[in-house]
């Protein structure tokens, strides 16, 4: 564990128990004018990997932004006080998980278990308008910090 100007280090088990419990952050994508978005997880222990569904309807700008580049990054984080915080700061890669497969069955059900889901409600197109898709983020890079311990 080490320490520095900001927090302390965390241990990769540390990393892996916040991303099961936390189950959103915001996922941000580049560009000229970078792109991010508050959005439901779930963390996959076994692959490394984090598990999203992604809804796209006509123009959307995260479909826009994936076909320009598939890199993106995740931060999740905690904070309750100042000296009682945590965050985890991931980069990688997405991949479509393809529709009827195991492997998107196996993407719902981690989905299911970890993230913390928001209703459709949140986009201002009708249901039938939206088309969700599974996707995985391949973790490229993962680094995590919380407060000091008081002393």
């Amino acid at each position: 564990m080490s320490t520095g100007d900001y927090g302390v280090e965390m241990t990769d088990s540390e990393i892996a128990t916040f991303l099961t419990r936390r189950g959103h952050g915001v996922l941000s994508f580049g560009g000229d004018v970078p792109y991010g978005l508050p959005i439901s997880f779930g963390y996959d222990v076994i692959e490394n990997r984090c598990i999203f569904q992604l809804v796209f309807h006509e123009g959307s700008e995260k479909q826009a932004r994936l076909e320009e580049s598939p890199t993106v990054s995740l931060v999740t984080y905690e904070w309750t006080d100042p000296s009682d915080w945590r965050s985890v700061l991931i980069t990688g890669t997405l991949h479509a998980i393809d529709e009827d497969t195991p492997e998107a069955i196996e993407a719902s059900e981690i989905f299911a278990e970890y993230a913390s889901v928001a209703g459709l409600s949140v986009f201002e197109q009708e249901a039938p308008a939206l088309h969700p898709e599974w996707y995985e983020l391949e973790i490229e890079a993962m680094n995590g910090r919380h407060s000091p311990p008081l002393e």
